[in-house]
């Protein structure tokens, strides 16, 4: 999907139908599409971040259990 393409409500059902996701319950599927579009708009934000000259961390710091 394109950049500038907003997530339509169609687009997602057609998404979450071969995810086998459960659409059944509308207020559900609402709560759920509201969601994706939030992490979306994140995600379009993140990709804006100029990262080029940053080393990945080497560093790996497991939770105590």
């Amino acid at each position: 999907m394109p950049e500038s393409e907003e997530l339509t409500m169609e687009t997602f059902l057609q998404m979450a139908a071969v995810q086998g996701v459960d659409t059944s319950d509308p207020e559900h599927t609402a709560e759920l599409y509201a969601s994706v579009k939030d992490i979306m708009a994140t995600v379009k934000e993140l990709r804006k971040l100029d990262l080029g000259e940053i080393e990945p961390a080497n560093i790996f710091s497991p939770k105590d259990s």
